[in-house]
């Protein structure tokens, strides 16, 4: 019973943190689809550069501000929510941007990597956290069936899911460990600018590893390894959604996703946020309490 209680924990929380990138993908693919087909374009200029954070490699990322002149004649300046090192982008250089026309302040430079990149990489990675609920959804209806037919259990097992837990396994703790390996690696950076993708990375890194060991089934169901690594899982989930909640670019709510040396942002509303992802904490982090009381009850 505790086995099964646990395994729709671990389920359970990456279709959370799929939902929610899902989430985010399909809102700003939508937000921006809008903004193509009914919002208006005019030229802008650079007119200066703001420092937003820091890249991967612990260098300053500059967003540029751009000053252009709205359809109602007014003229704006808006901070870009693309951002780059400093080299990106030239004083007084023009770039087109995409505006609404009721609220111009919210412009957006005109090109693919600025407007497309947080869906895609929120998309992709969302899709990627759903493959294990999916594949638990797949296995489960193929059970059903099978129980249900004599034919059916009496024939030998053909189904691939050994071979593809395996791969699943090797890909996720083999990220994992790198991406784990990258982000306590960089933890004596002198940067603060990059704390939060420091501790989100490693946090991460560590996450996808256990998971990687439990999706291939590489340890006895039930045992203490298994309760250990769940609890790693757990864990990592809940410090994961509970520095999103109350250390998550702390003068607001926004989500950043970065290809290469580029990175867009996208700001909401700050309250409804971080009451989700505090509810989502708290409720893996309870899941990580019992995991980890499994653990020490049979170490006792």
């Amino acid at each position: 019973m505790g086995a099964r209680i646990f395994a729709y924990g671990f389920i359970g929380a990456f279709a959370i943190g799929s939902l929610v990138l899902l989430a985010i993908a399909v809102g700003s693919t939508v937000q921006r689809a809008t903004l193509i087909f009914s919002g208006s374009r005019a030229e802008a200029t650079v007119v200066a550069k703001k420092q937003v954070g820091r890249l991967k490699g612990g260098a300053a990322a500059f967003a540029p501000m751009l000053q252009f002149t709205a359809s109602d004649g007014r003229t704006y300046v808006v901070t870009s929510d693309f951002s780059g090192p400093e080299s990106a982008y030239r004083f007084g250089e023009h770039l087109r941007v995409l505006y609404q026309s009721d609220h111009p302040d919210g412009a957006r430079i005109d090109a693919f990597a600025p407007l497309w990149t947080l869906p895609l990489v929120t998309g992709v990675v969302g899709a990627a956290f759903s493959i294990v609920p999916a594949m638990v959804v797949v296995n489960w209806g193929r059970r059903r069936r099978a129980a249900g037919s004599e034919a059916l259990r009496d024939e030998p097992d053909r189904t691939p899911g050994r071979g593809l837990r395996w791969v699943l396994g090797i890909v996720l703790t083999g990220g994992g460990l790198v991406l784990a390996g990258v982000g306590l690696g960089s933890l004596n950076s002198a940067s603060d600018g990059s704390i939060e993708a420091r501790v989100l990375g490693t946090d991460l890194g560590v996450l996808l590893a256990a998971s990687g060991v439990l999706v291939g089934q590489w340890v006895a169901t039930g045992s203490r390894t298994y309760h250990a690594l769940g609890g790693l899982v757990m864990t990592s989930m809940a410090v994961m959604f509970g520095w999103v909640a109350f250390f998550g670019q702390a003068s607001g709510f926004s989500v950043n996703a970065g290809v290469g040396a580029a990175a867009v942002s996208s700001g909401g509303g700050v309250t409804a946020a971080r009451i989700a992802f505090g509810f989502a904490s708290v409720l893996t982090g309870l899941a990580s309490l019992w995991a980890w009381r499994q653990v020490l009850r049979r170490q006792g």
